[in-house]
């Protein structure tokens, strides 16, 4: 029986999903890498056509072989080549908003500012101010920003870091003692209590890691699975930032979904630890950082609330929960270990995977001729090809976008590319502003439309 046969049993196979576990113990209610999804309410898949093997198609074993090696390219960012003013330089994203960091070293954030995720002060306007990009009050020196959930960070030239927005599980990294944890809304940057500069800052879902220039990690936030890889940190959260011992290991960035952490090293290996992910473990959760076995060469990996991906020796791997098709393996099933996705390659026009980016219900690659595919919720055009549907389980390439991207970001409702020459264009949904555009509204905008910088 082909492999692709069994997405037609999309609803039922979703229905029973309860019986996998992939990052959280048996007794763990919440979501991270395992969902328990509501089988009546799951929308129809497009779907892939369903060849018999009498016919040519292809069988178990030969779908699951492994595909020739991939021709060696360069996997590295692309930078942007300033043709327009403001010009962005980079681009990032939270669960409703966004963020791009400008060649003059401030930030415009723009969507959804009701936990003060934007930057903007208590300007007037409130949760409403953010619909037309707006400039972080009180950052004129930034090289590096992140975001994630309602949380944005940004690194200073000077070495040091400031956040703003949601600060639930004390990712803020706030200056108080004891270190504070709470739901109010922070809408002004305010400097993290970090005691070394740091090279970089990555956000994460709910926790926070700040990286030293000599390989040394500083990590915040919450901690219930583990995930801050400290000794010194609470059962649950722990909202000043403390060193993370990663075992050794030479970590060039993180990321984090709900209760798992990950690490790129720099001779390519990617780490888990906190709930245990894409990997076998003899404790869950795990604070000591592992190796993920199956994945090598790995140069850019991203992780959403409940899965992640990383492009590894060429090839884009998912894993974790698969709302809406986000995995893009073409099936409806979670994986527990990173499986290999159908991110279409080309090597005549030396289109390769380079970046990924994820968020609750989409995962988004760009290629490196600057092209983009997506998979995943499309109920908004956020898949960026012209039309809207419910979901789509297989990767595509974004056909609406007709330029040439150096990075993509995705939201829960929209989709971002920087292009070349340093705008930001947009598509997808709108009802938190994430257009930018300076409205908001409930229809999928189909195109992508210019973000407008004041």
């Amino acid at each position: 029986m082909i492999r692709l046969r069994a997405f037609l049993l999309f609803s039922s196979v979703l229905s029973v999903s309860t019986a996998a576990l992939i990052a959280c113990s048996s007794d763990d209610p919440r979501e991270s890498f395992v969902e328990t999804p509501d089988s009546a309410s799951t929308p129809e898949a497009s779907l892939p056509p369903v060849v018999e093997e009498s016919d040519g198609g292809t069988s178990d074993a030969e779908a699951d072989a492994a595909p020739p090696p991939k021709p060696d390219y360069d996997a590295s960012d692309e930078a942007v080549i300033c043709a327009t003013t403001p010009c962005a330089t980079q681009l990032v994203a939270g669960e409703s908003h966004f963020c791009a960091l400008l060649d003059d070293g401030t930030i415009r954030c723009w969507g959804d500012n009701s936990r003060g995720a934007l930057g903007i002060g208590d300007i007037d306007g409130g949760a409403d101010a953010g619909f037309r990009p707006t400039a972080v009050v009180g950052v004129s020196n930034a090289t590096q920003i992140s975001a994630a959930e309602f949380a944005t960070c940004a690194r200073n030239a000077d070495g040091g870091v400031l956040c703003w927005g949601g600060n639930r599980q004390g990712q803020l990294g706030l200056r108080e003692a004891p270190a504070l944890v709470d739901t109010l809304r922070h809408p002004t940057p305010t400097d993290v209590a970090l005691d070394a500069e740091v090279a970089r800052v990555d956000v994460g879902h709910r926790s926070v890691c700040a990286l030293g220039a000599g390989g040394d990690a500083y990590c915040w936030g919450g901690n219930d699975q583990k995930q801050l890889a400290r000794p010194d940190a609470g059962a649950i959260t722990a909202g000043g930032p403390g060193a993370a011992d990663l075992d050794g290991f030479q970590v060039t960035r993180t990321g984090g979904g709900l209760t798992s952490v990950f690490g790129l090293t720099n001779d390519g290996r990617l780490l888990g630890w906190g709930a245990v992910s894409g990997r076998e473990g003899s404790i869950n959760p795990d604070p000591v950082p592992f190796p993920i076995p199956t994945l090598s060469k790995v140069t850019s990996f991203a992780a959403g609330p409940a899965h992640a991906c990383a492009i590894a020796d060429g090839e884009v791997f998912c894993w974790g929960t698969n709302r809406q098709g986000a995995l893009g393996t073409g099936l409806p099933d979670m994986e527990r270990f990173p499986t290999r996705t159908g991110v279409v390659t080309d090597e005549k026009e030396k289109a390769f995977p380079q970046q990924v980016a994820v968020s609750a219900n989409t995962t988004c690659v760009r290629m490196t001729d600057g092209s983009i595919q997506c998979t995943g919720d499309d109920r908004l055009g956020q898949l960026g090809r012209g039309t809207s549907g419910l979901l789509t389980a297989f990767f595509g390439k974004a056909t609406a976008f007709e330029e040439h991207a150096v990075q993509v970001a995705t939201s829960n409702s929209a989709t971002c590319a920087l292009v070349q020459g340093g705008k930001v264009v947009c598509w997808g949904g709108n009802p938190n502003g994430e257009l930018g555009q300076g409205t908001r509204g409930n229809s999928a905008q189909l195109t992508p439309v210019t973000v407008v910088f004041q």
